[in-house]
């Protein structure tokens, strides 16, 4: 077994707390207890009904109910001792829940026959924490005996006073004697108590300390493996048949819903002209065709709106819409720009001497010439659908096209690019 050098996880602190083994000072509990219920003794006077039931039987003498007499009593001891135990119950409860996190130890509450184990006896005889009690226990009588020489200097005049004192004089006398003890009792207390708690908590992290292989394999469990992971990604893949992947690879982009929803639009302006609607797909499906696209390299664009619209105004396999044409070219365009950008920063960042002259001024110019021929390609063809030039090929045309050259079966977009292309050939012919 390897050494434990590991602190503990957040998992692992509340698997221990659930069985018991968390953090607890005893004696920041007991502090608090006896501040909170000596505060609330001072404040409240709870004896002070008691002390006027008494005055009121010496005054009736002989003419008191007995009966009466006890009922009186108990309701009165009652109402002066009840709310007393009730604060110095949620004294001692309080602490002890922000000290554990609030967490129930439902595993304790199991039976451990391995408590009853003489060797996890004898460990716990000789470990750090009986060092520390003894420890604890040494400070505390020197705390006390200390308290009690500083008092006994202090007040052992009034002590012997007291002969000379009347009953009254005494017994506020002696109030004031103990409660002077109690307050520097506490004073002296509170340092060894947080002393303790801080030593405890020392030594229930190094209880909890974990070893290196511990911590892998906890991590391993939350984030989950990554066998199960390629597992799930590979069955996110088998969704997709072999035709809607190379629907995939065709397209020039992907909108996404992000996650509900993709739409991939295929457009090639040699090919035909208009955009159409190469894959729709939801839900499962949809993650699958992002993931794949990402694989892939065709861009994946988030667009709720529009996809959402894509979806319910269109189907499979139809040209985009009059509708929806100018929002899916300025994304067509953009996208254009944002690829031209691209290669322009590789050909600067690759280049080097070789390449500076007539050369490369030649091979600018002849890469502008080519990027202005495709944007004016792009731009044409969303004049031509916008202005009404191929107003054949609307969805309307596009249904009978796609019924006739492509079945439902979804068998790809490779097969049916030549009759597509034809098709719309002869319906921009016959709109002409």
């Amino acid at each position: 077994m390897g050494e434990k050098t590991e602190k503990p996880t957040q998992k692992r602190l509340r698997d221990a707390a659930k069985k018991g083994q968390s953090f607890k000072s005893k004696e920041l509990t007991m502090v608090t207890l006896v501040f909170v219920g000596l505060i609330y003794v001072l404040s409240t006077d709870p004896l002070l009904w008691l002390m006027q039931e008494y005055r009121q039987v010496l005054a009736d003498g002989k003419f008191v109910n007995p009966q009466a007499y006890a009922i009186r009593l108990f309701r009165h001891g009652l109402e002066a001792f009840l709310p007393v135990l009730l604060v110095c119950i949620a004294a001692a409860v309080l602490p002890t829940l922000v000290q554990t996190g609030f967490l129930w130890a439902s595993q304790a509450l199991k039976l451990n026959l391995g408590a009853v184990n003489p060797l996890q006896g004898a460990k716990r005889i000789f470990s750090m924490r009986t060092l520390k009690d003894s420890v604890k226990s040494v400070l505390y009588l020197l705390s006390f005996a200390a308290i009690t020489v500083a008092l006994w200097s202090r007040a052992k005049g009034l002590l012997f006073a007291q002969i000379h004192m009347s009953p009254a004089g005494v017994a506020a006398a002696w109030v004031e004697l103990v409660m002077t003890l109690v307050w520097i009792s506490l004073i002296c207390v509170v340092p060894i108590a947080v002393l303790d708690a801080m030593v405890e908590f020392w030594l229930f992290m190094r209880e909890q300390r974990m070893e290196r292989h511990e911590v892998k394999r906890e991590q391993k469990d939350s984030d989950g493996n990554p066998e199960i992971k390629q597992r799930r990604r590979s069955m996110h893949s088998e969704l997709l048949s072999e035709a809607v992947k190379s629907d995939i690879r065709d397209s020039r982009l992907i909108i996404a819903n992000p996650t509900h929803i993709a739409v991939g639009i295929y457009f090639h302006a040699d090919i035909v002209a208009p955009p159409f609607i190469s894959v729709m797909e939801t839900n499962a499906r949809a993650l699958a065709v992002r993931r794949y696209a990402e694989s892939q390299g065709v861009p994946v664009i988030g667009d709720v709106a529009l996809a959402r619209r894509l979806h319910r105004t269109h189907r499979r396999y139809t040209f985009v819409s009059l509708e929806e044409i100018d929002a899916i070219m300025r994304l067509l365009l953009w996208l254009e720009d944002v690829e031209r950008a691209g290669m322009h920063d590789d050909e600067e960042d690759t280049g080097d001497g070789a390449n500076e002259g007539p050369a490369k001024e030649d091979g600018e110019a002849a890469g502008e010439g080519a990027d202005e021929a495709s944007r004016a390609a792009m731009e044409e063809a969303t004049d031509d659908v916008t202005n009404g030039v191929t107003k054949g090929v609307t969805n309307d045309v596009t249904d009978d096209v796609i019924d006739e050259g492509v079945d439902d079966s979804g068998n790809g977009l490779r097969e049916e690019k030549a009759d597509l292309r034809g098709a719309a050939a002869s319906d921009i012919e016959n709109g002409g």
